[in-house]
């Protein structure tokens, strides 16, 4: 007969056994979670509205995006840059903060034509710099100021980038009567400490935005395409999107062709920003991670590990819809295609590129890589003296023919070779590229005699120049080929295995 005390025991451990099998249970689950944890977030938890249809194992989201712009496409000529702006969807402003960085030092080659273009509709915009100055309408935030005080104003690298020196010529009223890089103003060595105290400027400004996105002057953003993407994530789960690159013990978002953070993101990063009382009580985000930045040389590196450390955010590589190519340099292929276009870096192209972009948009297909060939005329380009367009992907001329015999015979044999789009001559060697690209102009170089094997040349001029050509046949047979129409849409999942 079995006592009380027996069956007692019994239920007891029934109850242990219950609970272990119910906790094993809940830790294969995290752990599931967890070793999938790009795919579980960005592909389930953080949608809002109904789940797109592709299985976990799809690369793509498949999604029939609208365009928030109205009318969608406009015609562009004799408007004005404000007659295009009615256009834009200020209302989604009311969700999205766009935080632009930039320097004094590049004022009129980046600021002026993002100001014209990009950013000229936009209401909102935080502008963060070096220092505190009105340009074009719009107050510039030294956000570098707003560090903390003894780590600011006993900085070495500070006052060996000449901020100080900046900062006493703003003062007096002088800054704009000297060019600060001949007093030693760095303004690239000073761009790293913007990064942290700008994302706590964007929150005491704008406080409970659902998104914000940081982008730099030569930062060519494609809103339309920006307001689609994110019009399918929750902000209330933390997010960070962007180009993956690697940085200290996990990825960070390469900052030149931008980066989005949640709303959700942004507030673990700040959390100890704001007193009890709601008070800011200084970028203590900043403070935090004060060693980090003066031991980093960047300051998109130090930002995606105060997001994996403080705010327990991973990256979702968005590559390559935040492109760090240029526009110029972006290497066509099934690579850079159907998929659409987030983001590029263009300051020379900005103002052109927009108007077009504003002239041809399509209600239900966003702007994709496949659409810039048109832009670019890379059909119709001609052959280009004192160019090189083989900068990227590309590869020798085989040795055992004739295409090093000159620019002719090298443009032949890439017409000839399967795998090659253009190419580029230059001190009579030929050089193949695998994809296909504008390029940019390149001044003659070759100026010692170079030594091949026991053979020395002395190039003439002729041969010091980068002659650059493109098939231009074999591009339009290409981009006819099956699947290149992109009738599918190829919205990337996040990823940092699809890097640059």
């Amino acid at each position: 007969m079995l006592t009380p005390h027996f069956l007692a025991s019994t239920s007891r451990s029934r109850i242990a056994l219950c609970s272990i099998a119910l906790f094993a249970f809940i830790t294969f689950l995290v752990l599931g979670w967890r070793s999938e944890l790009g795919e579980k977030v960005f592909g389930s938890v953080s949608f809002v509205g109904k789940r797109p249809s592709p299985t976990l194992n799809s690369d793509f989201y498949d999604w029939d995006t609208l365009s928030a712009f109205k009318p969608v496409r406009q015609d562009i000529k004799g408007k004005s840059t404000r007659d295009l702006c009615k256009a834009f969807p200020q209302h989604l402003l009311h969700e999205i903060q766009p935080v632009l960085k930039t320097g004094h030092g590049v004022l009129e080659t980046r600021l002026r034509p993002q100001l014209q273009s990009v950013s000229a509709c936009l209401d909102t915009l935080i502008i963060t710099s070096d220092v505190d100055e009105e340009f074009e309408g719009h107050q510039l935030i030294d956000i570098i100021a707003e560090l903390p005080q003894g780590f600011r104003d006993n900085n070495k690298l500070l006052k060996a980038s000449g901020y100080f020196v900046q900062k006493a010529l703003a003062e007096n009223g002088t800054l704009g009567t000297v060019d600060p890089a001949k007093v030693g103003v760095q303004g690239w060595k000073l761009d790293k400490f913007k990064f942290l105290p700008q994302v706590s400027r964007a929150w005491q400004m704008q406080p409970e935005k659902r998104w914000y996105v940081f982008y730099e002057a030569d930062t060519y953003v494609v809103w339309d395409n920006v307001f689609r993407l994110l019009s399918n994530f929750n902000s209330d789960v933390p997010l960070y999107f962007g180009s993956p690159s690697p940085g200290h013990d996990s990825w960070m978002a390469n900052g030149g062709p931008g980066y989005v953070l949640s709303r959700e993101a942004v507030r673990r990063l700040v959390k100890d920003d704001f007193g009890a009382d709601g008070a800011f009580l200084g970028s203590k985000l900043s403070e935090r991670w004060e060693n980090h930045v003066m031991r980093n040389c960047c300051g998109d590196s130090v930002l995606g590990w105060a997001l994996h450390e403080d705010a327990k955010t991973l990256l979702g590589g968005l590559f390559p819809m935040f492109n760090p190519h240029p526009l110029n340099g972006i290497p066509f292929s099934d690579a850079y295609w159907c998929q659409p276009v987030l983001s590029e870096t263009s300051a020379e192209d900005m103002i052109d590129l927009w108007r077009w972009e504003e002239s041809r948009r399509d209600a239900r297909r966003p702007l994709l890589h496949a659409d810039l060939p048109e832009y670019l005329n890379l059909t119709t380009v001609p052959t280009r003296d004192d160019w090189n367009n083989a900068g990227w992907d590309g590869y020798p001329a085989p040795q055992d023919g004739k295409a090093h015999e000159s620019f002719q015979a090298c443009g032949e044999a890439c017409k000839a070779d399967d795998g090659c789009f253009q190419w580029t001559y230059h001190l009579r060697l030929c050089h193949f590229v695998r994809s296909f690209r504008l390029g940019e102009a390149k001044e003659p170089e070759g100026e010692d005699p170079r030594i091949r094997g026991e053979e020395v040349h002395h190039w003439s001029e002729e041969d010091k120049r980068f002659m650059a050509g493109w098939d231009l046949d074999g591009i339009r047979r290409w981009m006819d080929g099956e699947g290149r129409d992109c009738q599918t849409v190829q919205w990337v999942r996040p990823s940092v295995t699809r890097i640059f």
